[in-house]
């Protein structure tokens, strides 16, 4: 099939996310978007939110420990009790408890922001990572199908708080897609994703059994390069702070702002439900073992760019023991991959499992249900992955968009 066909193959009408009913629910889910934001911002006095927390409340962290970094005090944002201080003299009267965990790489990208008014940074955060994730839409969603990841409630959320959930989408989206026409780019976009250490454990092994060896260069590349340009620019002590807090993993749970049954992992799902803590941690870890075998034996079998980075990114989310509900924008890679097109066949399960996924980042943050039940999508997600995998052509060529064939920017 030449590039043209392709092309027009995705551009197609689709038999989900096109069409006048699609233009509906695009128009229903982005009016409840902008009432929200409205209630909010009326509700919002001067950098306080509704309820006495500062606006986008895990961005106030980030912009902290840039200001730390921007004073030449990269290390103390490590130290929980003067990022109490420092956040709670930046917001007077604020409720909060949010500590800095990332590694200094994190930090240093975050340091222009420092600069900025709060506001300003935020804004700033937020334009940037949602026009790159706009451009990531182009890549993994047909032109009927794109609302689903512009509108997608993961983003909404990462937007609302300030995270950085569509920055790990991005990464990992971007890197995987681009493997194909460029292995360089791409492989260095995931090695980026070491600014969170625990959601690129699998980047490495991935590439390996997709005999990436380019891409596997320029990741170690790219890590590497960011921790040596953060450790010139931050110094040695940040370092140092971060490696000794790493090593207390049960210090980061116990330092976190919000209620450990937030986590949506396996392990918290297990303990959730009443099982111990060593056989949750055994479940855990058994459920991460089968899901990282999953991942790998899809890279090795397949080069379709949207089934790879599916498997990577349900298969992180279930490795992980320590996630939030921001981090699900990684769910909207799955959604897209196992949508079918308009040469497909509907698939009852895949539509049902592809939508719980699309909502879950919402349900979750709203939810306040004792009992975790995030990692049930993803490990259902994961069986449709190696389902859709064991029913791909050994080592098929990826399908791509014109932008990418045509060699543009």
């Amino acid at each position: 099939m030449n590039s043209a066909a392709i092309e027009t193959d995705r551009a197609s009408p689709s038999p989900v996310g096109g069409g006048r009913v699609a233009l509906i629910l695009a128009a229903l889910i982005l009016g409840v978007y902008v009432l929200v934001g409205v209630v909010f911002a009326m509700n919002s006095h001067g950098r306080l939110g509704p309820n006495g927390t500062p606006l986008f409340y895990d961005f106030s962290a980030f912009y902290q420990a840039a200001g730390f970094a921007d004073s030449g005090h990269a290390a103390r944002a490590y130290d929980d009790g003067a990022m109490l201080a420092a956040e709670r003299a930046l917001f007077p009267g604020a409720s909060l408890r949010l500590p800095w965990n990332y590694p200094p790489t994190f930090q240093l990208m975050l340091m222009p922001l420092g600069a900025l008014p709060y506001v300003a940074a935020w804004l700033v955060w937020s334009c940037v990572l949602y026009g790159l994730y706009a451009l990531l839409a182009r890549q993994i969603a047909v032109a009927g199908q794109r609302w689903l990841v512009l509108l997608a409630p993961g983003a909404a959320v990462n937007l609302l708080v300030g995270q950085n959930g569509l920055l790990s989408t991005i990464l990992m989206g971007g890197g995987v897609m681009l493997l194909r026409s460029r292995p360089i780019v791409g492989g260095a976009l995931l090695g980026l994703m070491s600014y969170k250490p625990h959601f690129a454990v699998l980047v490495p092994l991935v590439l390996i059994c997709g005999r990436e060896w380019r891409a596997l260069a320029a990741a170690i590349a790219a890590g590497a390069g960011l921790a040596l340009l953060a450790l010139v620019m931050l110094g040695a002590d940040p370092w140092f702070a971060f490696v000794h807090k790493a090593l207390e993993p049960s210090s980061i749970f116990s330092s976190s702002s919000s209620d450990w049954r937030s986590i949506p992992s396996v392990m918290i799902m297990a303990r959730s439900l009443g099982v111990g803590a060593g056989l949750s941690s055994g479940l855990h870890w058994i459920v991460a073992a089968a899901a990282a075998v999953g991942a790998l034996w899809v890279w090795r079998k397949t080069s379709d760019g949207q089934l790879r980075v599916a498997a990577l990114a349900t298969a992180t989310l279930l490795v992980t023991p320590y996630l939030r509900v921001y981090d699900l924008a990684l769910l909207i890679l799955p959604v897209m991959a196992l949508l079918p097109s308009a040469e497909d066949e509907r698939r009852t399960i895949d539509l049902a499992v592809g939508c719980a996924a699309w909502l879950m980042p919402a349900v979750l943050l709203f939810s306040h249900s004792s009992v975790q039940l995030g990692p049930v999508v993803s490990v259902a997600l994961m069986v449709l992955i190696l389902l859709r995998g064991s029913r791909t052509p050994r080592r098929a060529p990826p399908m791509r968009l014109a932008p990418m064939a045509s060699g543009a920017p």
